[in-house]
């Protein structure tokens, strides 16, 4: 049976504004050569094959389901971020290649009148999808944007992470 591992993705938006600036072409992201300061990607204990980081070991199967979601360290609430490009330097024959899919969710919506009862709120949301097709190592880049709290873009850039696929 097929299992899902999810990637959660967490980037440190306002040191990379600080430290490489605004870049306004989507076409040309800037690169985040030290992303193992800056981005951090983990999964669940029993998915995770290594050290969490900026490179990632699953444990995975053929047929296992990969979704990858991002945040940045202020949870959205300063900082976005926005996966926009996937880019399969090697190993691509590993996996399908992944497609971002759109999703509503409900989330609970605490209350501060009655803290134990929150109530929910439909959110759109997305993820980037894709299904293992082998073990071994594909090496990748993802773009992402960066925008501020109103939305504004802020910069466009990429880092190269690997993922190590074993059973």
């Amino acid at each position: 049976m097929s299992e899902f591992i999810n990637v959660l993705i967490a980037i440190d938006a306002e040191t990379i504004l600080g430290k490489y600036g605004k870049n306004t072409d989507p076409n040309s992201p800037t690169s985040i050569p030290d992303s193992s300061s800056l981005i951090y990607m983990t999964t669940r204990q029993n998915q995770l094959g290594s050290t969490p980081g900026s490179e990632l070991t699953i444990n995975a199967s053929p047929m296992d389901i990969i979704r990858w979601r991002e945040t940045t360290l202020s949870l959205n609430s300063e900082y976005t971020s926005v996966l926009y490009r996937f880019n399969a330097l090697s190993g691509q024959d590993l996996i399908s290649t992944p497609v971002p899919r759109s999703v509503v969710l409900n989330e609970p919506k605490p209350s501060s009148q009655d803290p134990l009862n929150p109530t929910t709120q439909k959110i759109n949301s997305y993820y980037w999808e894709s299904e293992v097709l082998d073990t071994g190592t594909v090496t990748y880049n993802f773009s992402f944007m960066i925008l501020n709290h109103k939305g504004e873009k802020q910069g466009y850039y990429y880092w190269d992470p690997y993922i190590n696929i074993q059973d």
